[in-house]
C-alpha cells in the first residue's frame, strides 16, 4: 500500500501569521525548479527519502532505487525543487501529481485513492467527482532536515539580535531565517503549477493540524472525509485553486507572483505527461 503524506513544519499558525515574506528575499536566496532532466527528478527522490525513509521511517515508494524514494505517479506528475543558491542545497521539494489521459482505461487515478477507499469522502467530494482533466493531488512535500534544525546559539561577542534579523551572516542563515517560509513557498508553488496547468480542483493528504497552518497562510484546505491511521493521522481535504489564489492574503501575494512567474517560465519547457 502506498501512501502520500505531507510533513508539516516546525512552526505554529502564530508565527506564520505574524511573519513577512518577502519576495525580493526569495529570489535572492531561492530558485525554484520544475524538475524535467533525470539529475533533477533523482535529487528530489534523493531528498523524498532522506526525509520520509530515513528520518520518518515511513513505508512508502517502491524500492527499485536504493537511497530514492518514488512511486508510479511520479510518471505524471510536475515535480518541483527547492534550491537554495548560496549553499547550492536543494532544501525542499512537492509534486502535483496530475490524473493521465490513460487514467480511465487503467482504473487508476490519484495516489490518495490507493488506500482511501470511496466509502470514506462525503457525498459529492470524491476526486471522480470532477472531470479527470481538471483533477490533481499535491503530495511528497519535503523539507530537508538541516533547514528545520533550530539555529545554533550565537556566542556572547556577535552582533546583536535586531542586526542580524536584517543581516545574513553565512550562507545557512538564509535557509533559517524564516523556517515558514521554505513550506509556504512549496505550498505556493504548488498553488500556482496547480494553476498553470489548470488542474483546479486540489486534493491533498493532510494532518488536520497542518491544515490549521495552511488556513494562516490563506489556503483553506476543506477536509471532505474521514481519518485514517496510516503514517499517524491523516484525511483527504479539497480546495479550489482558483478560490485559493483569489483570496490570498495581501502580504503573502507578492510572493506568490514572484514564485508564479519563476515556474511559469519553465513549464512549456516541460514534456507533455503520457
Amino acid at each position: 500500500m502506498v501512501i502520500t503524506t505531507i510533513t508539516p513544519p516546525i512552526t505554529t499558525p502564530e508565527i506564520l501569521a505574524d511573519t513577512t515574506f518577502s519576495p525580493t528575499f526569495f529570489n535572492d536566496h531561492f530558485r525554484l525548479i520544475l524538475a524535467q532532466t533525470t539529475d533533477e527528478q533523482h535529487r528530489a527522490f534523493a531528498l523524498r527519502h532522506a526525509v520520509f525513509i530515513e528520518e520518518l521511517n515511513y513505508d512508502i515508494g517502491t524500492s527499485s532505487a536504493p537511497n530514492l524514494e518514488h512511486d508510479e505517479h511520479d510518471q505524471h506528475s510536475l515535480l518541483c525543487l527547492l534550491h537554495h543558491k548560496a549553499t547550492g542545497i536543494d532544501v525542499g521539494c512537492v509534486r502535483v501529481v496530475l490524473i493521465d489521459a490513460l487514467a480511465k482505461r487503467q482504473k487508476r487515478g490519484l495516489p490518495l485513492e490507493d488506500y482511501y477507499s470511496p466509502d470514506l469522502f462525503m457525498p459529492e467530494t470524491h476526486p471522480h467527482y470532477f472531470p479527470a482533466s481538471t483533477v490533481c493531488e499535491v503530495s511528497r512535500l519535503a523539507v530537508h532536515p538541516t533547514a528545520r534544525k533550530k539555529p545554533k546559539d550565537h556566542h556572547p561577542d556577535s552582533q546583536s539580535s535586531d542586526s542580524q534579523s536584517s543581516e545574513i551572516q553565512s550562507p545557512y542563515d538564509s535557509i533559517k531565517e524564516s523556517p515558514a517560509l521554505l513550506s509556504l513557498s512549496l505550498f505556493l508553488a504548488a498553488t500556482a503549477m496547480v494553476g498553470l496547468s489548470q488542474r483546479y480542483h486540489v486534493f491533498a493528504m493532510l494532518e488536520p493540524r497542518f491544515s490549521r497552518l495552511l488556513k494562516a497562510s490563506g489556503l483553506y484546505f476543506h477536509q471532505v472525509g474521514g481519518v485514517i491511521n496510516y503514517c499517524g493521522s491523516r484525511a483527504p481535504y479539497y480546495i479550489d485553486q482558483r478560490v485559493a489564489e483569489e483570496r490570498l492574503p495581501i502580504k503573502i501575494k507578492p510572493l506568490y507572483q514572484t514564485i508564479k512567474l519563476q515556474l511559469e517560465a519553465q513549464l512549456p519547457l516541460t514534456p507533455p505527461l503520457h
